[in-house]
């Protein structure tokens, strides 16, 4: 029995040593999160979830729900105060709620191209040159008001 008890505290040891030594020679030969002497580095982040109101006439006709992907300039962010997804939020909010084009009881292509330099162009104004590399769109949709969830 006590030979049993050894045998497994043996074999538990050296499964975890192994796994530990596995997962240190991973880490040392993982490639390099960014290339020294590289002048950017870049990363991708998820904004939330904004919904901007539609209004025509006086009246709600409903939402139009708006995500989006951006690139930033990780060492300029770091330099930041403020988190720079409020500045890509309020702007598309500013943007989509005050576009005279946009009309859905008279569909036409919206101009997402447009939209997204436009952001890039007033956050990068505000911030810093070059902190907004990429403003991309992951949803954009519309929900009449008479189909909102009660």
């Amino acid at each position: 029995m006590v030979k049993l008890l050894i045998l497994a505290l043996w074999a538990s040891a050296i499964a975890a040593l192994s796994s530990f030594e596995a997962g240190q020679w991973r880490f040392a030969h993982a490639a390099p999160a960014h290339q020294e002497g590289a002048e950017h580095s870049y990363q991708y982040r998820k904004s939330r979830v904004i919904n901007v109101p539609v209004i025509a006439d006086g009246a709600l006709l409903g939402y139009v729900i708006v995500q989006f992907l951006y690139g930033i300039d990780v060492k300029q962010a770091e330099k930041l105060n403020v988190n720079p997804e409020a500045f890509v939020l309020d702007d598309a909010f500013r943007t989509i709620y005050g576009d005279p084009s946009v009309d859905f009881r008279h569909l036409d292509k919206y101009d997402i191209n447009a939209l997204t330099s436009q952001i890039r162009t007033v956050v990068n104004e505000k911030l810093g040159k070059g902190l907004i590399k990429d403003v991309l769109v992951q949803d954009f949709s519309y929900m009449p008001k008479d189909q909102m969830p009660q």
